[in-house]
């Protein structure tokens, strides 16, 4: 007689569904559904069953930026008797009459896309059926250009502000030595908004760039003055590749202040240069009385000389990889 088929629903399938869920092992999540529910170690009684991770991430371990209770939260839903569907079995369950986990599923922190952790969702489920869990995400949500900034018009009664918008363009410029590398350059085009383009609102960004270290003439260290940037190239996330360049006088109370973050189109050799030196040459404008760069994409070898004719203010800008991006707890589940 020929063996039968084994459906989806047999007992090593759903194991497997479950330890791919939760991270259990293959073997723990076999044999939790061996196991009745009634023989489980859970108390008799309903609540919420926690394991020491969640505790400890409850009492806020791995909060960047929180402000809200999770035990608050907790003990609403334990109090609401409200029923809810089982996140693995789908079968009905109450927190006021079964033994009950529960899953948070939270966001990475990350120092530029994501500067809190944020629980995304609450589920909850049988204790019998899996254990309570922290499921971690990372942000991918990549913005796209313009990046607007607002700068204040300096000693202005009227305290008015003028809000622009920020094109970024990478560029290899021709090398400052014989021989030498090609430069890796970033020139940020700054475009007024809600205005008609006049001389006056580009003095304003001038202002703001030499109060920020941008030298009167040529070219300066933008590190020393707070400066830095972080490149992300080809990291599997769409887009794949991103430029965050932190302001230095930014006071954010989360995460970091940015004069410019977006996606980018940027090739390998680019990016393989700006690591090699370690910097990329920061040109912003235009500044003074212009109020147009007359450069496009195609001119790569006349991108200094905006700087040279006074259509850009310029800086080295380093290179930053923060240790501290997506921060992960070790041994976390990693939600899929």
């Amino acid at each position: 007689m020929p063996k039968s088929k084994k459906t989806s629903n047999s007992l090593s399938d759903r194991a497997h569904q479950l330890a791919e869920k939760t991270g259990m092992p293959y073997t723990a999540a076999l044999e939790s559904l061996r196991t009745p529910r009634s023989e489980q170690t859970a108390p008799a009684q309903g609540g919420f069953v926690l394991t020491p991770e969640v505790e400890r991430f409850i009492d806020g371990e791995g909060h960047i930026g929180v402000e809200y209770d999770l035990r608050a939260f907790l003990a609403q839903r334990a109090g609401s008797s409200k029923k809810y569907s089982c996140y693995e079995c789908y079968e009905p369950g109450s927190v006021a009459t079964d033994p009950t986990a529960v899953i948070f599923t939270v966001s990475v922190f990350d120092p530029d896309l994501n500067p809190a952790t944020h629980v995304m969702m609450t589920n909850l489920a049988h204790a019998a059926c899996t254990p309570s869990l922290v499921r971690w995400v990372v942000p991918v949500e990549i913005p796209h250009q313009p990046h607007r900034v607002s700068l204040e018009v300096p000693d202005d009664p009227e305290g008015r502000i003028i809000h622009f918008g920020l094109t970024a363009t990478a560029y290899l410029a021709p090398p400052d030595e014989p021989e030498g590398p090609h430069l890796p350059v970033l020139l940020v085009t700054a475009e007024a908004e809600d205005y008609e383009p006049h001389p006056a609102l580009f003095h304003l960004l001038d202002f703001h760039l030499l109060e920020d270290g941008f030298p009167d003439e040529g070219t300066s260290d933008m590190g020393e003055h707070g400066w830095t940037l972080r490149l992300e190239h080809n990291t599997g996330t769409v887009p794949p590749s991103w430029i965050a360049v932190r302001a230095a006088t930014a006071a954010p109370k989360e995460g970091h202040g940015h004069f410019f973050l977006a996606a980018l189109d940027l090739t390998d050799d680019w990016v393989t240069t700006a690591r090699q030196r370690g910097q990329v040459l920061l040109l912003v404008g235009p500044v003074g009385p212009h109020t147009r760069i007359p450069l496009n994409e195609e001119d790569q070898d006349d991108v200094l000389d905006l700087l040279e004719d006074g259509l850009v203010r310029g800086g080295w800008c380093p290179l930053d990889a923060p240790a501290d991006g997506h921060v992960c707890p070790t041994g976390a589940v990693r939600a899929r």
